[in-house]
């Protein structure tokens, strides 16, 4: 498939004149595009292990596109134009070879072969500078500290916990926090600071991986903090033991957890990873996918990625049969409702059944 370069000045003709006939897909890191993106762009939010293994080939496609409406437009022909853009191309059409916007590529070319693909020239960068009312701009949302503030100037109203208004909340903090397991979930700060959400779904404990021990309802809900920055040099493996330990002892003591960190993307996911790899024995690239499947905007650095290669190497060693959902599930039958056991409770998840078709969650080769 023929890729061919655009500048600015076309994107925005394209932004003003074709909606709804073209799509625009952001490979840059999540986090740059929840600060701010081109209006009606969709984030191409592949993780370091999904990059490794698809090696610039295509990967699912709910990988490139997480949008299930905009996949329908593109599968069904109704998309002529995709744009995909990165920070700060160079002039050339050409992207990296095996980076995540070459991999958009390749499995836009496998699913269709009607919609003209362009890479904007200069990226995002040069855009913005050049167009900045075509792009929006997110306020960040209310962090632990803020929160704290409001609590207190707010302490007179008789609804301390009133919802701020959802257009200032990035996506990572919209929505209520996700069920990994029954008795775990994976939310970010924003998500540990309302009362309501965490008593909707009967959470009694918090595990905070991040910078900032904020425990303001220590009356309530029991707390643990365990202090790790969000960078490649962090260790982040020496933890995994007493995160585990921690989440076990909620778990037998008919509690649940929401595990988070500030936007729930890179720490707090890490460490739900190595929670299923070692309770479930599950190894690392079909964790992953179980979890991308609930939160499509994790992405854990890649020294947290590498720490978890490494988990998974140490737990192989000790357990040298390693369940595979992937295998179960094509042995319990193939276009049907998937019952996967683990331990003495049952998950159902139909739409985890790899069966390596374009609308289930599907793990490429390494």
């Amino acid at each position: 498939m023929t890729v061919s370069g655009i500048d600015g000045q076309r994107l925005k003709k394209f932004i003003r004149k074709q909606t709804g006939r073209s799509l625009i897909l952001d490979c840059r890191p999540f986090l740059s595009f929840a600060a701010s993106h081109v209006h009606g762009s969709y984030s191409v939010n592949l993780n370091s292990v999904v990059v490794r293994r698809s090696r610039g080939g295509s990967v699912p496609l709910q990988f490139v596109i997480p949008d299930e409406r905009a996949r329908a437009r593109l599968r069904e022909g109704r998309v002529s134009t995709v744009v995909i853009l990165d920070e700060r191309t160079s002039q050339s059409p050409r992207p990296s070879k095996d980076g995540t916007a070459q991999i958009a590529i390749s499995t836009l070319a496998a699913v269709t072969s009607t919609a003209r693909i362009y890479f904007l020239k200069g990226g995002y960068e040069d855009f913005h500078s050049q167009y900045p009312e075509c792009c929006s701009e997110l306020k960040p949302s209310l962090n632990y500290t803020s929160v704290q503030e409001v609590k207190e100037t707010d302490a007179s109203r008789t609804n301390q916990h009133e919802k701020p208004c959802s257009n200032r909340r990035p996506v990572y903090d919209q929505g209520k926090p996700v069920e990994i397991l029954p008795f775990l979930y994976l939310g970010s700060a924003y998500h540990a600071s309302r009362p309501d959400f965490l008593d909707d779904l009967h959470i009694s404990a918090l595990l905070n991986v991040s910078r900032d021990c904020a425990e303001y309802f220590k009356s309530k809900y029991h707390y643990k903090f365990i202090p790790v920055e969000d960078s490649a040099t962090a260790d982040m493996s020496s933890h995994f033991q007493e995160a585990i330990d921690f989440i076990d002892h909620v778990k037998h003591a008919g509690g649940k957890v929401l595990v988070h960190c500030e936007a729930g993307i890179s720490r707090s996911p890490t460490i739900c990873l190595a929670y299923l790899m070692r309770s479930k024995e599950l190894r690392l690239e079909e964790a992953f996918d179980y979890i991308k499947e609930r939160r499509s905007t994790i992405s854990p650095n890649f020294g947290f990625m590498n720490q978890l290669l490494q988990y998974e190497s140490e737990i192989l060693s000790l357990t040298p049969t390693v369940k595979s959902c992937k295998r179960e599930s094509v042995l319990l039958g193939r276009g049907t409702d998937v019952q996967q056991k683990f331990g003495k409770f049952s998950l159902h998840f139909p739409q985890f059944t790899f069966e390596y078709s374009t609308n289930t969650v599907t793990s490429p080769s390494v």
